[in-house]
C-alpha cells in the first residue's frame, strides 16, 4: 500500500511539471497570423513592462478601423467574395473580444473573473441564437451566410463596445 501510495504521488508529481512545462510552451507560441517582427515587439513591450498606448485608446482605434473595413464591406455584391470577407472581420471581432476579455480580466479579483466569464459564456450562447434568427428558409444560401455573419459582427461589435464602456477603469492604465 505505501508503494502505490508513493508511486501515485510521484505520477502526480511528474504529470504536474508536464502540464506546467506545456502550459507555459502555449503561451508563448506564436497564433499563426502573427509575424516575426509583431512576436519581437509585443515581447520587448512586454519585458519592460511598458504601456506604450493607453488600452481605451487603442480598442477605440482598433473598433473604428474595423467599421471602416465593415462599411467598405458591405457595399459589395452578395456572393461568395463578400461571405469570406465577412467572415475575415468577424474572425477580427472575435480577436478583438478576446483581447478585451484578457486585458479586462488581468485586473480582476478570482470572484470577479467568475462572474465576468458567466456573463462572456451567455453572450456567446446567445449570439448564436440571435444569429440563427437572421438566418430565414427562404434564402439562398450565400444570402443566409452574409445574413449570419452581418448580425454575428454587430453583435459582437456592440458587446465590445458595451465591455469597453462598463469595464473601463480595468482597461485604464
Amino acid at each position: 500500500m505505501l508503494v502505490c501510495t508513493i508511486i501515485t504521488l510521484g505520477v502526480k508529481i511528474i504529470l504536474k511539471n508536464k502540464l506546467a512545462t506545456y502550459e507555459a510552451a502555449a503561451m508563448t507560441a506564436a497564433r499563426p497570423q502573427e509575424t516575426e517582427e509583431q512576436l519581437i515587439i509585443a515581447s520587448e513591450i512586454e519585458e519592460t513592462g511598458e504601456n506604450a498606448v493607453d488600452l481605451l485608446k487603442k480598442y477605440n482605434d482598433h473598433f473604428e478601423e474595423m467599421d471602416m473595413l465593415y462599411d467598405q464591406t458591405s457595399g459589395m455584391e452578395q456572393d461568395e467574395a463578400h461571405v469570406d470577407a465577412y467572415k475575415k472581420i468577424a474572425g477580427l471581432w472575435d480577436r478583438e473580444l478576446k483581447s478585451l476579455g484578457d486585458d479586462i480580466s488581468r485586473g480582476m479579483m478570482e470572484n470577479e473573473k467568475k462572474m465576468y466569464f458567466d456573463s462572456e459564456n451567455t453572450f456567446l450562447v446567445s449570439r448564436n441564437h440571435e444569429c440563427m434568427k437572421a438566418v430565414g428558409h427562404d434564402k439562398v444560401s450565400v444570402i443566409e451566410k452574409i445574413d449570419y455573419l452581418d448580425r454575428y459582427i454587430k453583435l459582437t461589435r456592440e458587446h465590445c463596445m458595451d465591455l469597453v464602456k462598463d469595464y473601463s477603469s480595468y482597461l485604464a492604465s
